[in-house]
């Protein structure tokens, strides 16, 4: 097996800027994969961090894998360091609130998109996200803080006026509710709108709906304007700033969707990496114990990972055939004009059902089948 290698940039040592410039080297995974050096590799982008979690292929040549990546405000991780970095992630230690759980739906997602993973980062970000979420059930506090309440407790600690505090939220990803929610439990009068149509979450039904062509104009009648999309630019221009002096605006999205030009008071994630540290100092030795047994499981974790199981093969297996399916489904509708979501469903369905005798079996030949059908040679069997 080659190092495992994690790549990483956050809050604590790059601005979202420099992330945003970072992550375009991602980019460059296939291309390395394919020339040998990288065996496997996952990326992982939120609001606070970009990471690549590689596999190098090979163990002494790390340098001539990762060169390209040595940049200002980058860290390299290796084997147990990079194991306990995941860990600590998922348990969201190394996140600008310090013991949030967003994080671990947004590293399910990037390991569920991923299309580098090979046997090592499969059972790796298996196990991995099945001990954090026993170790969050056993040591965990229980209360926890987020960028979300950061921001709103923020607002609304230094709201001046006398009269309900309102806010317009503009966004409703994972990050836009959770602000919205937050801000509605705390008194304020909230308006929300999305780009695209969606169902608003019922904890936020008492929130008002602005159709997307009207946020700006809300945002104009409210005390504060929260950014919680994640657009390649700015959707708040120098303009529409200029318009609105005495509206607050809380920055919360990646890369930044404000120009941050004459406005009043604007507050970013870069800024609120200060605010973090100083409203978590109390909560962060409530999360000792947490960081204490997080070192213990990695080694154990780090330990596992040279041993594939069952599930490992079957994960390999099905992500090549779900590989294949989606490739041929898409090369076929280019012939045909038929629509390539459905064929693609279609050939899932006629699949699973072929493999269903496969799949509800647990024996020695089951075991034998999925790692031919992973496409890994003999060698790697376990012993």
């Amino acid at each position: 097996m080659g190092r495992i290698c994690v790549i990483t940039m956050d809050h604590n040592s790059s601005t979202v800027q420099e992330r945003t410039s970072f992550s375009s080297l991602g980019d460059r995974l296939p291309e390395l994969k394919s020339s040998g050096l990288v065996g496997e590799y996952l990326k992982l982008e939120t609001c606070n961090r970009f990471e690549l979690y590689l596999v190098l292929s090979s163990p002494g040549d790390e340098r001539g894998a990762v060169a390209s990546f040595d940049v200002p405000g980058a860290r390299m991780l290796y084997d147990y360091e990079a194991v306990r970095h995941l860990l600590r992630v998922l348990l969201g230690l190394e996140s600008m609130a310090r013991g949030e759980s967003h994080i671990v739906s947004q590293v399910k997602e990037a390991y569920r998109a991923s299309d580098g993973c090979g046997k090592v980062l499969h059972k790796l970000f298996q196990r991995a996200s099945g001990m954090s979420a026993s170790l969050r059930s056993r040591i965990h506090p229980g209360r926890e803080p987020s960028v979300p309440y950061i921001a709103a407790n923020y607002f609304v600690k230094n709201f001046r006026s006398g009269a309900r505090p309102s806010a317009m939220v503009a966004g409703l990803g994972a990050m836009g509710t959770e602000t919205a929610h937050i801000l509605l439990l705390m008194g304020c009068d909230v308006r929300v709108s999305n780009r695209s149509p969606r169902e608003m979450d019922k904890k936020i039904s008492a929130a008002a709906l602005v159709p997307w062509s009207g946020w700006l104009a809300a945002a104009r009648e409210c005390d504060a304007l929260f950014l919680c999309t994640s657009s390649s630019s700015p959707i708040l221009t120098g303009e529409d700033e200029d318009s609105m002096p005495d509206v607050a605006v809380y920055d919360l999205g990646s890369p930044h969707q404000s120009a941050g030009r004459n406005v009043g008071i604007r507050v970013t994630l870069d800024e609120m990496n200060d605010m973090a540290s100083a409203m978590n100092a109390e909560y962060a030795h409530m999360l000792l114990e947490l960081e204490d047994e997080a070192d213990k499981t990695s080694s154990a974790l780090l330990a596992e990972i040279s041993i594939l199981t069952d599930d490992t093969w079957k994960q390999l297996a099905m992500t090549r055939v779900h590989s294949l399916i989606k490739d041929r489904a898409v090369a076929y509708a280019a012939k045909t004009g038929a629509g390539p979501d459905d064929l693609e469903a279609f050939a899932s369905s006629v699949v699973s059902a072929f493999l269903h005798p496969l799949t509800s079996a647990h024996t020695a030949h089951s075991s034998r089948a999925w790692r031919i059908l992973s496409g890994e040679n003999e060698e790697y069997a376990e012993d």
